[in-house]
């Protein structure tokens, strides 16, 4: 790191407000920086754009430094955010090689410091170790190695926990060394591969020689090597259960004829069996389902499953939904196809997760006439990671937690696959995009109803594009939900009640939330106690929920591949299902179309302490009682 005696001076008289002294400070840290981007990039028109940035940046906000020995660590972080967004959804991901972003290590005479050190050939070596690295690898080695960033201040930047910070460290170490090793370096060449590529890519000779990388700075901690270990062999948290995980994907994967075989014999097209991923594995083969909640173990939850052989080798992630996509592995194909949903169970069972609480499981395990498959966590932190690990427990299917652990880093939630591995993508426009715009029309009580909506479609969109929902009846305001509040009003125009955020979305897709809608509207029925029943129709691909309220049923058209809600349906108890009480009709876009005001997100009110219990997936039924 910057030893800051050299910009002490500097850093006070430009706090004091003297402007010459902020520019030489600039001056003065444009070298090092450089520095610190290109071995973060390796790209040096990105490094370029970047360093201007931000140091336009940093004169910007100069004034918000409170402390001159954090100069370098502020400035840093400036930078690293810079980086970070300009690699978005691919930080973790390959970049570019040196031989696509023109850059060739300097021919160095004989006299150079570094040429004593290395060969041409082993600083190539390294560049082509380093560059295969995902940038987020490369940041933290950079930050530790070069700028002897603490672990604390490492995951200042990085938005983790201290020991998540740890664990990055000791996976970048690990992913460098075995790309060292493809080249034919042993275990012992990673000290000096990483001596290599700071000299290579210090700013000049004086900043060269400095280069230095101690054992005691690899170090990072037993615990940290295990959390790193965790994302191949072993789980943290080790449960058991006979079954496997079964996830849905699209028709396009696999052959008609394989399709034709799996489909039920039974002459009506509607059944209660989803489509089973034709790529499923029957083999023996041990396998691990991990749940990953990053904010708690009652909201959003990441899941991935890995399969690998009965030694624990060769893993294979078979499934992963992270804070950006849903990934389905095709292991005979040697793909991996990014969709529009998320997973689901064949059986059309209930989607179980080890943070529910008992009485929740034990409804659902009576409503549909089996025990629950997985015993229940009481912990509820933040970065709460659970890893399944399937066993046969006396032929019934048992999830047993053993330990759990919190982690707070998604890092440890992605999975590197195969280089051999195409990537195929399957998404709409608007799933790509990660959030979409919605439409509401219908009738509920003979009064017109009309709506909008934005419904992020993955965790990562909930900052940028939150969801907010706002209905009419009768061309009149009625209900507005937003994330700091929801609201009622009344036809005078006036609030009538406020309601927790989040009220109406209630038996509404919500994918940021992990699960499919089909899952969201069946939970959401369960945590009122309501009985429901699930059918799926192969001909059109649609899923059907009936829930059960006292007096009438809401009848949910699920468009499976598509992981949305197309109608809700309000049926009287028993009765012609043709002469519905009211129905509400969902059209997404990718973009608000032009001609509509509709999709102006509504300012948000918060409910405060004023706020009336939420009528939850009965919301409905307060529309229909409008008058």
């Amino acid at each position: 790191m910057c030893d800051l005696t050299d910009y002490a001076e500097l850093v006070k008289k430009a706090q004091l407000g003297d402007r010459g002294s902020l520019d030489r400070l600039a001056e003065a840290a444009r070298v090092r920086l450089h520095e610190y981007v290109f071995r973060l990039t390796l790209d040096e028109d990105l490094t370029g754009d970047i360093l201007q940035e931000s140091i336009l940046e940093m004169l910007r906000i100069f004034g918000k430094l409170r402390r001159a020995e954090k100069f370098w660590p502020w400035l840093c972080g400036i930078a690293f955010n810079k980086v970070r967004n300009h690699y978005g959804k691919s930080w973790r991901r390959k970049t570019r090689a040196f031989s696509e972003t023109g850059y060739e290590p300097e021919k160095q005479s004989r006299d150079d410091t570094l040429a004593e050190v290395v060969t041409d050939e082993l600083k190539h070596i390294v560049l082509r170790s380093v560059e295969q690295l995902s940038p987020s690898h490369r940041a933290v080695l950079t930050m530790r190695c070069y700028d002897h960033l603490s672990y604390a201040e490492i995951a200042r930047l990085v938005g983790c926990s201290e020991i998540g910070a740890r664990a990055l460290f000791c996976r970048a170490k690990k992913s460098l060394a075995r790309r060292l090793a493809d080249y034919g370096l042993g275990k012992g060449s990673l000290v000096l591969a990483l001596v290599v590529f700071g000299k290579v890519t210090a700013a000049n000779e004086a900043t060269a020689a400095q280069v230095a990388v101690s054992a005691a700075t690899l170090e990072a901690g037993p615990l940290a090597a295990l959390l790193a270990a965790a994302g191949g062999k072993t789980g943290l948290i080790v449960l058991a259960t006979a079954g496997t995980l079964a996830v849905g994907i699209p028709a396009s994967i696999g052959t008609d004829r394989e399709r034709a075989a799996s489909a039920p014999a039974a002459a009506s097209s509607r059944t209660n069996v989803l489509p089973a991923p034709p790529w499923q594995s029957q083999s023996s083969a041990q396998q691990e389902c991990w749940y990953y909640f990053p904010s708690g173990g009652s909201d959003p939850v990441m899941m991935r499953l890995v399969e690998s052989g009965p030694a624990g080798e060769n893993p294979a992630c078979r499934v992963l939904q992270n804070q950006y996509a849903n990934y389905l592995y095709d292991a005979r194909g040697a793909t991996v196809h990014i969709t529009n949903h998320r997973i689901w169970k064949p059986d059309l069972s209930v989607m179980r997760l080890p943070t529910d609480p008992p009485a929740f499981s034990d409804f659902l395990s009576q409503v549909e006439g089996h025990t629950t498959d997985i015993e229940p966590i009481t912990s509820d932190r933040r970065g709460l990671l659970v890893i399944a690990k399937q066993q046969r427990d006396r032929d019934r299917p048992l999830w047993h937690v053993e330990r759990h652990l919190n982690v707070l880093n998604e890092e440890y939630f992605l999975f590197s696959w195969p280089d051999s591995v195409r990537m195929i993508d399957e998404r709409d426009a608007m799933h790509q995009q990660g959030w979409a715009y919605f439409e509401i029309a219908g009738q509920v009580a003979g009064r017109i109803v009309s709506g909008a909506g934005r419904l992020p479609l993955v965790y990562a969109a909930i900052r940028g594009h939150y969801p907010w929902l706002k209905l009419s009846v009768g061309g009149r305001p009625a209900f507005v939900d937003t994330p700091a509040g929801a609201r009622i009003y009344d036809d005078a125009g006036r609030i009538s009640a406020r309601l927790a955020p989040g009220s109406f979305f209630a038996g509404l897709p919500r994918p940021w939330m992990g699960l499919h809608t089909l899952d969201t509207v069946r939970r959401d029925a369960a945590e009122q106690r309501l009985r429901f029943d699930t059918a799926y129709d192969r001909d059109t691909g649609h899923g059907t929920v009936t829930v059960y309220a006292e007096g009438f049923r809401l009848v949910y058209t699920v468009n499976v591949a598509r992981d949305v809600v197309e109608a809700i349906t309000l049926l009287p108890t028993t009765g012609d299902e043709f002469d519905p009480l009211g129905e509400l009709r969902f059209t997404y876009y990718q973009d608000a179309p032009e001609f509509s005001e509709v999709f102006t997100a509504p300012p948000n009110i918060r409910s405060g302490s004023s706020a009336q219990p939420a009528d939850g997936i009965l919301w409905l039924k307060r529309l229909a009682e409008r008058r």
